[in-house]
């Protein structure tokens, strides 16, 4: 019998499984979002260029803008769990995970939609002079995607942190995420530190380093979905109430 049930510690397996569909909502979205505007990225006058591409340019954005609204509800669902262990961690990973990173996602969204704008000037008007004002955002979208990167990784070292410490996934899942936070952060600060300051794509170069995140994130949220928290560790935050 489950005698936790309705309990915010939820051996209640809809927590878990939200949690799941929400990394692959927020995963699949991110994804689909790069594929559908690489060609655009890609041309010869972007950002001039996207305004021949607008509705697939801003259906890009909006994904931008799912991926975010998804991932940042995961910490506000692990909040009650993880409050009973360490609240100073768990409301670290929703500010970092859930608020920051949320904002930063947001401003990115903004600044896509104002290439936008700039690309639809340019097609009525002509000036060459958005050019720069182009240029501009496309180096405000990297350097938000870099410090959004790093928001990430510290409030995913939190999360995995307290995940490792309540046993509620096998420590083998939640030592990946920690390691998976490291590298990911080593991989943004050196796309800070680079001559041109970008944002590193994965697979590529140093974008190799976000790789063992990505894969991971996948590995979890089947995990969720699958098996969900470990009952045993669950009983015991319970017992700790």
């Amino acid at each position: 019998m489950n005698t936790t049930e309705g309990s915010p510690l939820g051996t209640n397996r809809k927590t878990a499984i939200v949690i799941g569909i929400l990394f692959i909502i927020g995963t699949v979205s991110g994804v689909l979002s790069g594929v559908m505007t690489a060609p655009i990225r890609e041309g010869a006058n972007y950002p001039l260029n996207i305004n021949a591409g607008e509705t697939v340019w801003i259906i890009g954005t909006l994904l931008v803008l799912l991926m975010g609204l998804s991932l940042a509800m995961v910490p506000v669902l692990l909040y009650p769990i993880f409050r009973t262990y360490n609240e100073i961690l768990a409301f670290g990973s929703v500010l970092f995970r859930g608020v920051l990173e949320a904002i930063c996602e947001m401003a990115l969204v903004i600044s896509m939609l104002l290439l936008l704008t700039v690309s639809e000037i340019y097609g009525k008007t002509g000036a060459t002079d958005v050019q720069a004002l182009g240029s501009t955002l496309i180096a405000a979208g990297e350097w938000i995607q870099m410090i959004g990167g790093i928001v990430f990784s510290v409030g995913t070292l939190m999360i995995f942190a307290l995940f490792y410490q309540t046993r509620l996934i096998p420590r083998w899942l939640s030592g990946w995420g920690l390691i998976g936070a490291v590298l990911y952060v080593i991989a943004k600060l050196a796309g800070m530190l680079s001559p041109l300051h970008l944002t590193p794509e994965i697979g590529v170069g140093i974008g190799q380093l976000l790789v063992p995140t990505a894969i991971q994130e996948m590995v979890f949220a089947i995990w969720m979905i699958v098996k969900g928290f470990n009952q045993g560790a669950v009983k015991k935050l319970e017992e700790a109430r």
